[in-house]
């Protein structure tokens, strides 16, 4: 069967094109394209919307960001205000990939392609993002943890495309963190990861978000973890509490990179190791 390339230059012919049940959207292409060489996807159309401004562009307000879903990472690191603003964004696109793979990838096609060790996912979710997504029928608005169901699943219906992400801005206060494990320094695909948002004042939890990548379907917030150090002094007894709860909470699986034993351990370990560096503060 033919493939059909179209670059697309508005929403309406977006839309178009995804009336073919075969299209897919190429945002980038860091995933799409590996998938279509292995064999995994055979579109029969690849509609390229790297040009359409309705999914580019930075758009700042007193209370959040919206960014358009084709936006490079490589753009939005090179936004001050982002760095300023929202810093755990900047921290973990720092670490995604490649120089070449920031200048093309994008929160929309990280998001779509759904992956369980999607690194950019990790601040979406300590962020609280929403995404807006266009049909037809209009626009509705889904929550980044609602919008991923599983391995290579969205919530992303026939003939709908992801077209902004739009973030709030978190307390100033809150500091950021975010660690990866993997098999080598650089290019690595994470064996496990934790992000975190966190506010400890006079040796206590003020405010605490942590989200963790490779060790479940999909990236997860540790919502069990954030609710038990809420308010609490942090202490050496919290952080074995924590630990234990952070493994409790995950669910990894055995492959080629880790075992599900192994990564369980190091998301214990890395919310340890988070913690006890905020012990004495």
């Amino acid at each position: 069967m033919d493939l059909e390339f179209s670059r697309v230059r508005s929403a309406g012919e977006l839309l178009d094109g995804l009336s073919d049940p075969g299209a897919r959207i190429l945002c980038g292409g860091t995933d799409l394209l590996v998938k279509m060489r292995g064999g995994q996807v055979r579109p029969t159309r690849v509609l390229d919307v790297a040009d359409l401004p309705a999914l580019r562009g930075l758009r700042w307000s007193a209370d959040w960001l919206e960014v358009g879903a084709a936006e490079p990472y490589a753009d939005l690191l090179a936004d001050r205000a982002i760095r300023e603003r929202l810093p755990i964004l900047a921290l973990v696109l720092e670490k995604l990939g490649s120089v070449q793979i920031r200048s093309r990838g994008t929160l929309g096609g990280n998001l779509v392609n759904a992956s369980p060790a999607a690194d950019s996912v990790i601040a979406l979710l300590l962020l609280d993002a929403e995404l807006t997504l266009t049909s037809r029928q209009g626009d509705r608005s889904l929550a980044v943890e609602r919008f991923l169901l599983g391995p290579g699943k969205s919530a992303l219906a026939q003939g709908e495309f992801v077209r902004l992400v739009r973030i709030p801005i978190p307390d100033a206060r809150l500091t950021p963190y975010f660690h990866k494990i993997g098999r080598r320094k650089a290019l690595t695909i994470a064996i496990a990861s934790l992000g975190a948002l966190l506010r400890v004042r006079k040796g206590r939890v003020e405010e605490a978000r942590l989200a963790a990548g490779s060790v479940a379907p999909t990236p997860l917030r540790l919502r069990r973890v954030e609710e038990l150090l809420q308010g609490r002094e942090l202490t050496s007894g919290l952080i074995d509490e924590a630990r234990t709860l952070a493994a409790q909470s995950v669910s990894p699986i055995d492959d080629v990179r880790a075992s599900g034993t192994y990564r369980r351990e190091v998301t214990a370990d890395l919310v340890a190791r988070l913690l006890g560096e905020f012990l004495h503060v």
